[in-house]
């Protein structure tokens, strides 16, 4: 089974030997390319809609994979028992979507060590629900597929040692801190973007378009300090290769996925 980029990017941060179950399995591809490689000890592939689901038991059963995936139609963690699964994988809905499955079924999730997850949007409310759910941020990953940035992170039971800030809530922390390069672009990116939005906001000159003007400048102010925690990690990466004496230039991990 060969994933797409963005799929990839999800499995690659799919710990060994874990028991996962796949919420959102959609057609359920990365359950497929997981089972075939043998990398989880249980897997459990769920969707709340029929058509996907039997979709899902179509592919696995053509990969003779049947015994491997147990496929449930669930809403969530519903159709899931305590201890079934140690690792959950919820990736592509919308972040406020995450959110609510994973404040749902309580005693479900006390049973969970690590979460896999891959919001569409609202990255900040994922990762604020994620601390409140008692899980620190272990990783987080960004790939470049079909013209669209997206990211997915790894989050680990336990308390983050240092408070996320606002802006970290926002635009993330440890991507900023590895000098990640695909996710200086997307910094750039949005940057830019948000700026020509602003811009034509500011020759309307109605009220609307002040107040839209006034929160744009806000987003703006908070990808500049993302921009500056990253640029501080790049040029300390610089530092340190131009110390070793090898030559070799900074590679992220974000650009093994593009």
């Amino acid at each position: 089974m060969e994933l797409s980029k963005r799929l990839q990017m999800n499995a690659d941060l799919v710990p060994e030997h874990s028991a996962v179950c796949d919420i959102g399995c959609d057609h359920g591809y990365v359950s497929i390319y997981l089972a075939e490689r043998k990398k989880c000890s249980r897997i459990i592939a769920m969707d709340v809609n029929p058509g996907p689901l039997q979709i899902a038991k179509n592919n696995i059963e053509q990969a003779g994979l049947s015994e491997e995936i147990d496929c449930r139609l669930s809403d969530g963690m519903e159709k899931l028992l305590p201890g079934e699964a140690d690792t959950l994988l919820i990736a592509g809905m919308g972040g406020m979507l995450i959110s609510r499955i994973l404040k749902e079924h309580k005693q479900v999730l006390q049973k969970i060590h690590t979460l896999i997850l891959q919001p569409q949007s609202d990255l900040s409310e994922v990762r604020k629900t994620i601390h409140l759910l008692g899980f620190w941020v272990e990783e987080e990953r960004i790939c470049l597929d079909g013209g669209k940035y997206y990211f997915a992170l790894r989050a680990k039971r336990g308390e983050e040692i240092t408070a996320y800030t606002e802006t970290e809530y926002e635009y993330g922390r440890i991507l900023a801190e590895k000098g990640d390069s695909l996710y200086g672009k997307y910094l750039l990116f949005q940057k830019e973007k948000n700026e020509r939005i602003r811009e034509k906001l500011i020759q309307t000159g109605t009220e609307t378009a002040k107040e839209r003007v006034r929160e744009l400048t806000h987003i703006l102010n908070g990808i500049k300090k993302a921009q500056k925690c990253f640029e501080r990690s790049t040029n300390g990466n610089r530092k340190d290769n131009n110390n070793s004496g090898t030559g070799i230039g900074y590679l992220s991990k974000g650009d093994d996925l593009v």
